[in-house]
């Protein structure tokens, strides 16, 4: 286990609170698996998505499909005050083994790897299942896994539990940002087996307590920089994920769900759930300060081109993009 120290606070300070959020999503899916549709079996290795500081690549030769994060109305992720949409995302064919958080996860079925070069947070969006066991681990299968005291939380819609509009816990830890195996309070998430359990049973506290369906929600946690290498992952289950959301520094990021009202044959009101942190409101106005329509053979390619979720991109990008500052319409 990579024992780090923590970023001092002076180094996050040093960051905007834009530069601070960078977004690793599965923009290019279609390109980087063209046949998607047909749930083909993806190479073990793939990177699904990358961006200045992560890498999030698909852990193990095993069927994939499309998959979406957002559901029931959430359609963002509010981060230290910023609004970041989700994408189409990703999911598979293959569940886990089962885990026992004593001895450690075993390799195989559908798991995320995400590479950092920085130390930080680690955002991660998902439509996740109240009944599955969630996981996120530092380390190698071929070496020591080390599990994250990682926070979880999500939307729930039940009628069986109409007093829980959202639920979110975080796993006990130790002063690095582990989760502490012998903790005295370790018991109220494992309920007296040895897994980690369903969250409709960690919010209720009740190991006998039935599904609550689906919701998007998020699973964080701390990376460092030395470790570089995580799995998150689901049993029981396939877990679903557009990508990861990164923020540089010590201070835990303040995180929301966010879904706009909706009017209609199906009206919904405003939802906004807070994870960690304050209440947090969608920035308001848009992208401004378009300088004008380009083709994309008119940009000097020799630069940096980035999307407004701040990914680099290539020649045949159309859409918004930023270059040295400033903003295009790519047509």
């Amino acid at each position: 286990m990579k024992k780090n120290l923590l970023l001092a606070a002076a180094l996050c300070a040093a960051f905007t609170a834009s530069a601070a959020v960078e977004v690793c999503f599965t923009v290019n899916r279609d390109e980087i698996v063209p046949n998607l549709s047909e749930k083909p079996v993806l190479a073990e290795g793939t990177v699904l998505a990358e961006s200045e500081n992560v890498k999030m690549i698909w852990a193990n030769e095993t069927q994939i499909n499309a998959q979406n994060c957002d559901f029931n109305g959430i359609k963002s992720i509010l981060v230290n005050g910023e609004q970041v949409d989700l994408v189409p995302g990703v999911g598979g064919e293959t569940n886990p083994s089962g885990v026992d958080i004593f001895s450690g996860p075993s390799q195989g079925g559908v798991q995320y790897c995400f590479e950092v070069k920085k130390d930080g947070w680690l955002i991660i969006p998902s439509k996740i299942s109240s009944n599955k066991n969630f996981y996120a681990y530092e380390g190698s299968f071929a070496g020591e896994m080390t599990l994250m005291a990682y926070t979880l939380g999500m939307a729930l819609y039940s009628s069986d539990y109409a007093d829980l509009t959202n639920g979110v816990f975080t796993l006990p830890a130790d002063e690095l940002g582990y989760c502490d195996l012998n903790s005295p309070e370790l018991d109220k998430y494992t309920l007296g087996g040895t897994a980690i359990a369903w969250p409709i049973r960690i919010f209720t506290q009740n190991a006998e307590a039935a599904s609550a369906g689906n919701g998007t929600g998020v699973i964080m946690f701390p990376v460092f920089a030395d470790a570089a290498t995580y799995y998150v992952f689901a049993t029981g289950s396939k877990m679903n994920t557009c990508g990861a959301i990164f923020v540089e520094g010590e201070a835990q990021p303040e995180v929301s769900l966010y879904g706009p009202a909706t009017e209609g044959d199906n009206p919904r009101a405003e939802q906004n759930f807070v994870i960690t942190g304050k209440a947090q409101t969608p920035p308001t106005g848009g992208i401004d300060n378009i300088a004008s329509d380009v083709k994309a053979a008119e940009l000097d390619w020799n630069a940096p081109v980035y999307n407004v979720m701040g990914q680099k991109v290539s020649k045949n990008f159309k859409g918004i993009a930023i270059q040295n500052g400033a903003k295009f319409v790519v047509k």
